[in-house]
């Protein structure tokens, strides 16, 4: 018994050198991590640098696009305005502009109701689509305050004019109060700002009517003015002219 022990010792021997064998192979693995993965940070790196600085670009380039077309709508609506020579208006003309803005969008039975007795009201007409409008129009020189939105409300209540859409025109602006009074009774408000959006053709009052960007419409102007130069006299006589106002 005690002979055989030393072979048995060299068979353990053996399989313990056999196991803790290690490949060659293994080492290239937390090689190449440690020489490519820096390549691939780097590269990753610069590819999100250029992404960076192509978005960047491209937000000045928008945020500059705004503010051109911002400024454009602006400087059309002032000419727009100024054609009209609306601060050189009195009340009864500016009616009257109201009324023609009216027939232009296709309304119907249109009449300047406006003076004494006149219920609150001073332009009537019937949209395309068959529904009555009542409008208020008010020519003033500051901010119109809620007390005169409410003096419409209980115009717009009165049996005459029940079921009209209220319309209320001015040539400034409403006060934050008085515009959320209008809101409140689903009034449309057409301020300085969206009246000369009207005279420019950018907005339409009745059924399917909305605005449009001024400057879009300022080059669809300009180029039917183009198209208009070659028509006969007769076909120009027929475009509406609102002293200059839409003109081109």
């Amino acid at each position: 018994m005690a002979r055989r022990r030393p072979p048995a010792r060299k068979r353990t021997t053996r399989r313990s050198r056999k196991k803790s064998g290690i490949s060659p192979l293994w080492l290239i693995v937390p090689l190449a991590v440690i020489v490519v993965a820096p390549a691939a940070l780097k590269a990753l790196e610069s590819v999100w640098t250029t992404l960076l600085g192509v978005a960047a670009v491209l937000a000045v380039l928008l945020a500059a696009a705004a503010f051109v077309v911002r400024h454009m709508g602006a400087a059309y609506r002032r000419d727009a305005l100024l054609r009209a020579e609306l601060d050189r208006l009195d009340p009864r003309r500016f009616e009257e502009l109201t009324a023609e803005l009216l027939r232009r969008d296709g309304f119907g039975r249109v009449r300047v109701v406006g003076g004494a007795g006149d219920g609150g009201v001073d332009v009537l007409g019937v949209a395309p689509g068959g529904r009555p409008y009542a409008i208020q129009c008010k020519y003033y020189t500051r901010a119109i305050g809620p007390g005169a939105v409410r003096d419409f409300v209980g115009a717009l209540q009165a049996r005459p004019y029940r079921g009209h859409q209220g319309v209320f025109v001015t040539s400034h602006r409403l006060s934050a109060q008085a515009a959320r009074t209008a809101r409140e009774q689903d009034m449309i408000v057409i301020d300085r700002d969206r009246l000369a959006d009207w005279l420019l053709g950018a907005y339409r009052l009745g059924p399917g009517g909305g605005s449009a960007p001024a400057w879009l419409v300022r080059l669809r102007g300009g180029r039917t003015a183009r198209e208009r130069r070659g028509r006969p006299p007769a076909a120009q006589d027929d475009d509406l002219d609102l002293g200059g106002a839409v003109a081109e």
